[in-house]
């Protein structure tokens, strides 16, 4: 067996475990679990148990799942970038008068409350508060699917094909594989289907092109690991909750917005085009 076919092997391995674990939860979550905590976590974790599986069948190296940080500069870029995202997509939103821009909720942040500030606390501080510390308890859930997705499938499709190719692959089945939970009404803003399930896709895969890119360059799962953290906790989470959701903000933004989607793909070929110019890790 060559190195495509035993790569592939190991690919459609890894998908057909990660689809088997997953619809146990998933049979859990309708039967009466919901969207609680321990659900949410059994489901983040699936990727990397699946990953972890995977190898051993096939007695692959866990440790070459690229379990160093490396370089500075790449895990930089991995928390700032859904930042950028967001500043000019919910921004552009905000200016052109199509969703509203509000303080409310991020003023009331009980983080703030944690860090010892009365409520409402300053704008700053409450967004601080919850970019830190809920980064931190994100971690926790976000490690699981990273280890599936940065660990052993990006590297995995990147030795048998290109990065965007790579990050098509990783992105659409990443979002095919919520959309029981957004079609369950456990996951999401409440976006109609139609404009939900196509948005969400449009975003992941925004977001899996960053993902492979960092990965090709710093060979570590840490930069697709705070990339996801920062994607969930700035993207999704403080920015949606900075947005008076009337009209069609949850359209155009939000984790399911076409707009913030087609912002996220143009920002993640600006930056493979910028790194491709840079030699790669070794």
């Amino acid at each position: 067996m060559d190195l495509k076919e035993d790569v592939f092997e190991h690919i459609i391995t890894f998908f057909i475990i990660t689809s088997i674990i997953s619809t146990g939860i998933y049979v859990w979550i309708f039967g009466g679990a919901g969207d609680s905590e321990p659900a949410v976590l059994a489901m983040m974790w699936t990727p990397g148990i699946s990953a972890i599986l995977t190898s051993l069948i096939f007695k692959d190296k866990i440790r070459d799942y690229g379990w160093k940080p490396g370089k500075f500069k790449f895990l930089g870029y991995a928390y700032i970038l859904p930042f950028v995202v967001s500043i000019i997509g919910y921004g552009l939103v905000w200016i052109t008068g199509f969703a509203e821009f509000t303080t409310e909720e991020v003023v009331n942040y009980r983080w703030a409350e944690y860090l010892g500030f009365s409520l409402p606390a300053p704008f700053i501080v409450g967004f601080l508060s919850k970019m830190i510390l809920f980064s931190l308890i994100a971690l926790i859930f976000v490690a699981g699917e990273e280890i599936g997705w940065s660990g052993f499938l990006t590297p995995k499709l990147l030795k048998i094909s290109s990065v965007p190719v790579a990050s098509l692959i990783v992105g659409i089945y990443w979002s095919v594989w919520h959309y029981p939970a957004i079609i369950g009404g456990f996951y999401g803003t409440g976006t109609p289907l139609w404009i939900a399930l196509p948005g969400f896709t449009i975003v992941l895969t925004g977001a899996s092109f960053i993902r492979t890119v960092l990965i090709s360059k710093s060979k570590s799962l840490w930069t697709g690991t705070l990339l996801h953290v920062s994607h969930n906790v700035i993207l999704m989470s403080i920015f949606w909750e900075m947005t008076f959701k009337k009209g069609y903000a949850g359209y155009l933004v939000s984790e399911k917005g076409v707009f913030l989607g087609i912002i996220y793909i143009i920002i993640a070929i600006i930056f493979w085009k910028y790194q491709m110019k840079k030699p790669a890790v070794v």
